[in-house]
């Protein structure tokens, strides 16, 4: 009897897990490979991204300065054609920028990036793609300050990395606003009153 294909599962788990099991890489080729974990690692990393957003920014202020030219000539007495820019796929690679960049900084303190064969070794603080609480963790340790203003602009880059730079809308709509410490509700880094 034949069994249909089903997608990307066999007896042997996802095609995913195949790929990346445990199983893959030989016992005796394990203290031969490992993972880019050091500080140096995430750094380069950091600088990709910054590059590959440094792009990005000359692409949307050229966008930006079109769509402020028709506006002003414009001035409102005929529909706009140019769709408003949209800085949110930059605003997304500079949070990933930072994010490497936090995280290369704690794996540095942790002293301990030399034997990890997952990136779960490293018990970095918060969830996936978090950036407080590496931030926080950081303070702690008196390895850096940071300001409120700077906590509220990771918070920003958390919601770029999060839903705001990949997709059109968040899962939940309470996401697309947070609560600003004095009260008022804030968009997208913005306060508003």
């Amino acid at each position: 009897m034949v069994r249909p294909h089903s997608a990307g599962k066999s007896d042997g788990g996802t095609q995913r897990d195949r790929l990346f099991s445990r199983r893959g890489v030989p016992k005796h080729l394990r203290k031969k490979i490992s993972l880019k974990t050091r500080p140096q690692h995430w750094l380069a990393k950091a600088r990709q991204l910054k590059k590959a957003a440094d792009i990005l920014i000359i692409e949307f202020e050229n966008d930006q300065k079109e769509y402020d030219r028709e506006f002003s000539e414009n001035m409102l007495s005929r529909p706009m054609t140019l769709p408003y820019p949209d800085d949110s796929i930059t605003t997304m690679l500079l949070g990933f920028a930072i994010e490497n960049l936090l995280k290369g900084l704690y794996v540095d303190a942790q002293n301990n990036a030399e034997s990890i064969e997952d990136l779960n070794q490293l018990k970095l603080p918060g969830r996936s793609h978090a950036l407080e609480p590496i931030a926080s963790a950081l303070a702690e340790r008196k390895l850096i300050n940071f300001s409120p203003e700077d906590i509220e602009l990771l918070h920003v880059l958390e919601r770029a990395i999060f839903w705001r730079g990949r997709y059109p809308s968040p899962q939940n709509i309470d996401y697309i606003f947070s609560t600003h410490e004095s009260g008022g509700i804030q968009k997208n880094g913005f306060q508003i009153s």
